[in-house]
């Protein structure tokens, strides 16, 4: 008689990207065969896609890492031998803790990417108490950056779903049908029940085809002026609210005479969109109440207008009276029932003396300390004593740790960990990043990874680290201070071989250093820990307990915080700034050297900054957008996910391509001042015919290891065509750029 099977499912959140659905996992015989949706969870309601569904496939894999290993050859020759996770750390430890005493704790710095969960986290915990100020992140050029430009403007951040009664949505640089996917059936449902969409982006999206009522198609890296045309139309026309304006903003006589440069006569002239279109589509925003600004990555990503348009976004919301509305743009703070950010991170335990260390704060104060501890002055009163933080933050320059490698200015940098991320596909101008890590300056190279990534090969140490089936999850809203909401999910099945948690990772260097007092003994204590607050008064014992039982926690909504009475003073909570408003001019930025107002700055690189070098690079390269089944430089190794997307592409205008003599499929090359490198073509007219764009995160782990091919990563890695130039980055927040650059475009040749 055939053994019954022994089935189980659990509840988990996915993190195969950083929206972190809910996910009905089923395990027989303690393996894992099924993923689904759940239901009734807020985020999904019970949709995942194909990339979610990959990663019983991710799990099992072949080439997933297992066991730690330390190289034997030289960086990139692919010589490895086994070694245990406790000798490893043994030998880290002693190598940072040399570095340390020879160089000063400055002299280690940390390279991070989406987390994939909470990797950011922890390391920030092991870096303040090591006592270096020295880690960067991506999010220096996504979503983060962003949070903190909204900290500063109004002390919080702005929800990024559209929810009901809202009257007009407006998608601004980015194609949720792509990157927001487990949320866009939410966005069509809106459509029905009669939201109107506004879809800014120089491309026809899937967004554009199924949910603009208008296309605002406009000229890439333009968006600051176009920002800045819709206040002049609303300002100019009174479509502004006046109370809103009068109690609850400051500056807006400044913006007032800000806005006079940019009459829709010279928007036009800039973003190549008609002057009614602006006209149109300000009106209809304006006038549609209550209406939102959906978040887009590509403002993240325009360099030297970065902090502008981000900040021009919120006054949008402000002067029109969206802001903290149901329809609108809710204020976002932190979750009162967790313990977060800063107390999670044990940010007080880093000196001033080595905060004043931190590489690119002395240009780029807003993503570091300077600009965080202003922030957080403002914020700690307002939201619950802790503060307010974006977890990521605050972050040094990530160009200057190169800088610091290959030059040794303004001090060396000798040690780098890098925690789930792979830089030389995913941060800009990947020729550098290889010399700097391929650098005899750099004494120690370690990597918490899953994959042998191109990044991976050239470490001295790779810890293998679990994937989200293999720990229990919490959502990173939670202890990163950025959501009012809880949600936990269960660790589906214990770690494969000898795979580890990356908590376990920086747990066990601090440990070895000094740090015993601030780790607890699991990642299971670290939930219980961070929850704690909402425990009590659940009357739960740990977030394992919480996770089964209850899963998802959020307060009731609380419209207009900004009014409601603080009992400590009798008056109005107002909003967390130094002024107790919104800051349409911003006092933060005025303090740290900055224009306290947005402006527009024509971007370093286009046919009207640098009209000689557009006759040789003819074409606007555009880098960086969405696409599923990928997640940035993700996911290569997934048969399956890479039968639905095998290649690399670049999308054309068809009349370009004629011209140019390129056919559908064809493999071309992308060549800009910085590099070339080959996609195949993707011939489509929802581009403009003067636009290119190229996908990122390309590299393939089919093709041969060692250096110096490195599995392909100069091959189609858009990042060999960027830059980290400070000139082309935003000055508060360094952010890069990754378009518009300009390039040109021309057919692989073919040799028979």
């Amino acid at each position: 008689m055939k053994e019954a099977k022994s089935t189980e499912v659990k509840r988990a959140l996915c993190f195969g990207c950083w929206l972190q659905a809910g996910v009905l996992a089923t395990v027989e015989d303690g393996k894992v065969v099924k993923l689904k949706g759940e239901p009734d969870h807020p985020v999904n309601q019970g949709w995942i896609c194909e990339r979610s569904k990959a990663f019983i496939e991710h799990l099992y894999h072949e080439d997933r890492l297992n066991y730690p290993l330390k190289r034997v050859g030289d960086r990139g020759d692919g010589k490895w031998e086994r070694i245990s996770w406790e000798d490893a750390l043994d030998q880290v430890a002693e190598k940072l803790d040399k570095i340390k005493m020879e160089n000063g704790a400055e002299a280690v710095a940390s390279v991070g990417g989406t987390g994939r969960g909470f990797s950011e986290m922890f390391k920030a915990r092991f870096m303040n108490l090591f006592g270096s100020p020295n880690r960067a992140n991506a999010g220096q050029w996504c979503s983060v950056v962003s949070r903190q430009i909204h900290a500063a403007i109004y002390g919080a951040g702005a929800s990024r779903s559209v929810k009901q009664p809202c009257k007009c949505a407006v998608i601004w640089g980015g194609n949720p049908a792509e990157s927001l996917a487990c949320t866009f059936t939410s966005l069509l449902k809106a459509k029905k029940q009669g939201t109107k969409y506004i879809v800014i982006d120089p491309k026809y999206s899937e967004s554009v085809n199924r949910l603009a009522h208008q296309w605002v198609q406009l000229r890439p890296g333009t968006d600051a002026a176009l920002a800045l045309g819709w206040l002049n139309v609303i300002i100019e026309e009174d479509l502004y609210d006046k109370n809103f304006v009068e109690t609850w903003c400051h500056g807006f006589s400044e913006l007032r005479e800000r806005i006079k440069q940019y009459s829709p006569k010279k928007v036009a002239e800039i973003t190549w969109v008609p002057e009614e279109e602006i006209i149109q589509s300000a009106r209809l925003y304006a006038t549609s109440k209550p209406a939102s600004i959906i978040w887009g990555v590509k403002s993240d990503m325009q360099g030297r207008n970065v902090t502008s348009i981000t900040q021009a976004k919120c006054i949008l919301r402000a002067i029109t009276g969206n802001l903290d509305v149901m329809g609108g743009d809710m204020l976002a703070g932190p979750c009162e029932k967790a313990n977060y950010g800063p107390v999670l991170e044990n940010m007080d335990m880093l000196p001033p003396e080595q905060r004043k260390k931190q590489l690119g704060a002395d240009r780029h104060k807003l993503w570091g300390y300077p600009g965080y501890e202003l922030v957080h002055q403002a914020a700690k009163p307002y939201w619950y004593g802790k503060g307010l933080t974006s977890g990521f933050l605050p972050a040094c320059h990530e160009p200057d740790i190169w800088t610091a490698i290959l030059a040794g200015k303004p001090y060396p940098v000798k040690g780098l960990i890098c925690g789930a991320c792979n830089p030389l596909v995913a941060y800009p101008n990947t020729k550098r990043i290889y010399k700097a890590l391929k650098s005899p300056d750099l004494e120690l190279f370690v990597v918490a990874e899953q994959w042998l990534t191109p990044t991976a090969m050239l470490a001295d140490y790779v810890f293998p680290i679990t994937n989200w089936l293999e720990h229990p999850q919490m959502c990173t809203q939670t202890f990163q201070g950025h959501g009012n909401i809880a949600s936990v999910g269960q660790r589906v099945i214990q770690p494969l071989h000898e795979r580890r948690t990356d908590y376990e990772f920086y747990q066990g260097l601090g440990l070895r250093l000094g740090q015993g007092d601030y780790w607890r003994e699991t990642l299971n204590k670290e939930w219980d820990w961070c929850l704690g607050p909402l425990l009590n008064e659940l009357d739960m014992q740990s977030a394992e307990e919480f996770a089964k039982k209850q899963r998802w926690w959020t307060p009731p909504v609380v419209e207009k915080r900004y009014q409601t009475v603080d009992p400590g003073t009798g008056k109005p909570k107002g909003f967390a700034t130094p002024t107790g408003k919104v800051e349409l001019y911003s006092t933060i930025l005025e303090q740290l050297g900055y224009d306290p107002l947005p402006r527009y700055e024509e971007p370093p690189e286009t046919p009207v900054s640098q009209p000689e070098l557009a006759k040789k690079y003819p074409f606007i390269l555009i880098t960086g957008s969405r696409f599923r089944p990928m997640h940035h430089s993700e996911h290569r190794q997934i048969r399956s996910l890479r039968r639905l997307y095998p290649y690399p592409t670049v999308e054309i205008n068809p009349d370009t391509a004629r011209r140019l003599g390129i056919g559908e499929g064809d493999w071309v090359v992308i060549e800009t001042p910085r590099g070339k490198i080959k996609q195949k073509a993707k011939l489509t007219s929802r581009i403009n015919r003067r636009v290119i764009e190229a996908q990122h995160g390309w590299w393939f782990p089919e093709e041969i290891a060692d250096d110096p091919l490195l599995y392909g990563v100069f091959e189609s890695n858009v990042n060999v065509l960027t830059t980290d130039d400070d000139e082309y980055c935003d000055p508060p927040t360094g952010a890069v750029t990754f378009g518009p650059l300009l390039c040109k475009v021309y057919p692989l040749k073919k040799y028979t």
